[in-house]
C-alpha cells in the first residue's frame, strides 16, 4: 500500500466507518454522554479487533504500514462493513488489486448503436470505464439531454448529475438518486484511484459541488446500478422507470443502460408526447 492518494483514501474510509458506530452498537456498554466526537474510538476498534492501538492509529492516519488478510477481515467485522464495503475496504488495502490506467477511447459499433436506436422510446445509453456517455438514442438525449458536447467532462453521467440544472428540477428525489450514484462512483473510484482522470473529475466536482462534496466526504459505498428513477418534466407530468444496465461483451468496460416505463404507469405514452415536444423546439 505505498500510494499517498491509496493510503489516504483508506485511512478517511475507516474513520467514516468508525464515527457512524456507537459503543453500544459493539456490545460496550459505555456513557458516551461526555465524549465530544461521535462513533469509536480508535483504541476501541483496535481492542474489538485484536490489534495494536499504534498500529491502528497508523493505519488511519495514512501511514505507510503492511496489512495482512487477518487483520483486514477483523477490521471488516469490528466496523461492521457491507459486503459492498468490505470489498472497497480490500481493494484499498491491498494497492495489487488496482486496475491499470485508463486506455485510450474506443468507438463503438454500428450494430451497438443500431441497438440503442431499437429501443425507439426506451432511453438508453452506453458508457466507457470514465463514465463518459459514449453512444445514445434519441429517446435518451430527450429524457437526459444532449450528451454531444466539445468537453469531455460535460459528457460524464456524475458531472452532469451534480451540474446540469434540469437534472436537479426533473429527475424525483434528486438528493437520494445523486446520493447513491457518488456511492456507486466511490466503488469504482477505489479500482481506478491513481488514474488522472479520476483525480481530475472529482476534483473538478469538489470544487463546483456543495452537494457532491458533502456526499464524497460520507465514503459511502454500493455496487448496486439497477433500480428506479422517476422524472417530473413539463407538459406531460411524471415519467416512472427501471433503469437496469448490462455489461457489453465486445468491451467489458461499456456499459449500457436502459430505462424502461414502469409497468402500469403511462409513461410510454407519456415519454412518446415528450420526444415529440422535444423535436419541436429544435426544429
Amino acid at each position: 500500500m505505498d500510494k499517498p492518494s491509496r493510503r489516504k483514501e483508506l485511512a478517511d474510509f475507516l474513520r467514516t466507518r468508525r464515527q457512524r458506530l456507537a459503543p453500544a452498537d459493539v456490545g460496550l456498554n459505555i456513557d458516551t454522554s461526555r465524549r465530544r466526537t461521535p462513533g469509536l474510538r480508535r483504541e476501541e476498534v483496535a481492542g474489538l479487533s485484536g490489534i495494536s492501538l499504534p498500529w491502528y492509529t497508523a493505519l488511519e492516519q495514512a501511514k505507510d504500514i503492511r496489512v495482512s488478510e487477518q487483520v483486514l477481515l477483523s477490521l471488516a467485522g469490528t466496523l461492521q462493513l457491507s459486503e459492498d464495503e468490505r470489498n472497497h475496504f480490500f481493494i484499498l488495502a491491498n494497492a495489487a488489486s488496482s486496475a491499470p490506467v485508463l486506455t485510450s477511447e474506443e468507438p463503438i459499433s454500428p450494430i451497438l448503436q443500431q441497438i440503442l436506436d431499437r429501443f425507439g422510446t426506451y432511453p438508453a445509453y452506453i458508457s466507457n470505464e470514465k463514465w463518459n456517455v459514449i453512444a445514445w438514442n434519441e429517446a435518451a438525449k430527450a429524457l437526459l439531454g444532449d450528451f454531444d458536447r466539445h468537453e469531455e467532462i460535460e459528457t460524464n453521467i456524475l458531472w452532469r448529475i451534480f451540474m446540469l440544472e434540469t437534472n436537479k428540477r426533473q429527475i424525483v428525489n434528486w438528493d437520494q438518486f445523486a446520493a447513491s450514484l457518488v456511492a456507486q462512483f466511490r466503488s469504482r473510484y477505489a479500482v481506478y484511484i491513481d488514474d488522472p482522470w479520476y483525480t481530475y473529475l472529482v476534483h473538478r466536482l469538489m470544487e463546483a459541488s456543495a452537494d457532491f462534496r458533502m456526499f464524497w466526504e460520507r465514503h459511502d459505498v454500493s455496487k448496486t446500478q439497477a433500480g428506479k428513477k422517476d422524472f417530473i418534466l413539463p407538459k406531460v407530468g411524471l415519467l416512472e422507470f427501471n433503469h437496469t444496465t448490462f455489461s457489453v461483451s465486445e468491451n467489458t468496460d461499456f456499459v449500457m443502460a436502459v430505462y424502461t416505463p414502469a409497468a402500469g404507469t403511462p409513461t410510454d405514452q407519456r415519454m412518446k408526447e415528450w420526444m415529440a415536444l422535444t423535436v419541436d423546439e429544435h426544429n
